[in-house]
């Protein structure tokens, strides 16, 4: 009797080591987990991002603006300020000018008036204004006497003209003074060069030819204020004024 084989047993028909495997039981197969790319990624984050960049862009744009209009109002402030800069320095020195021109008029004006001995338009102790000179007596004498005294000095006794000469006479005569203006027998005006009295600075109830004997007139000031001019009569003795034209350069010759 022989032994059993060990291996009896194992005699499988058209056995197959792998389909026995098959019928092992498989634990479940876990899903992969999907790892997320660039093209799995929200499309609302994509926007975002998109929004983002756009608003940076609008961003810088509108600092480059806000730079140039910056520049823009920097330079025009700058050329305002140099403007009104430049008319305040005209501004001055027109003033300055202006100021030293009248400077200069006033000092010629003061020549021409105080400094008549050495001026070549008026003769020595004569006073010039405004194209004509003037000598104011230093002695008293009757009207007729005095109009004589002038003409022989180829002057006449003064004739006014107008106010402003009027006003020159008053700050510089003395007193009672003689001027070239008498009563003719027809009852008229008539100043010394032939011409009819218009412009009149009469004193206040003058002329009034008391007794009938005041046919020439006095220029009467007190204290250089004029009190306007008065008939009064002719013998008396009074200061007289004698005028000629700045232009005649005949030398005075006292007592000729």
């Amino acid at each position: 009797m022989s032994a059993p084989s060990i291996y009896q047993d194992l005699n499988y028909e058209d056995s197959n080591v792998y389909s026995m495997l098959e019928d092992v039981p498989r634990k479940p197969q876990q899903p992969c987990r999907n790892v997320p790319t660039l093209q799995d990624k929200p499309k609302g984050g994509i926007q975002k991002s998109s929004q983002d960049r756009q608003i940076l862009r609008e961003v810088k744009d509108l600092e480059e603006k806000l730079r140039f209009w910056r520049i823009i109002a920097i330079t025009l402030s700058l050329l305002i300020i140099s403007v009104i800069m430049l008319v305040v320095a005209i501004f001055f020195t027109q003033c300055k000018k202006g100021i030293a021109n009248a400077e200069v008029q006033t000092l010629k004006t003061n020549i021409s008036m105080n400094n008549a001995s050495s001026s070549t338009s008026c003769p020595v102790n004569w006073i010039y204004h405004s194209g004509n000179c003037y000598f104011f007596s230093t002695d008293t004498l009757n009207w007729t006497d005095s109009r004589d005294n002038c003409r022989r000095m180829d002057s006449q006794l003064a004739v006014i003209k107008n106010g402003d000469e009027e006003t020159f006479i008053e700050h510089r005569g003395k007193d009672r003074i003689w001027i070239g203006l008498s009563k003719q027998q027809n009852g008229q005006w008539i100043w010394e060069d032939g011409t009819l009295l218009c412009d009149r600075f009469w004193q206040c109830g003058e002329p009034n030819n008391t007794e009938g004997s005041e046919s020439c007139v006095e220029l009467f000031t007190v204290s250089s204020t004029s009190l306007g001019w008065n008939d009064d009569e002719c013998q008396k003795f009074k200061f007289s004024l004698c005028k000629r034209p700045a232009d005649m350069l005949s030398a005075y010759k006292p007592g000729v």
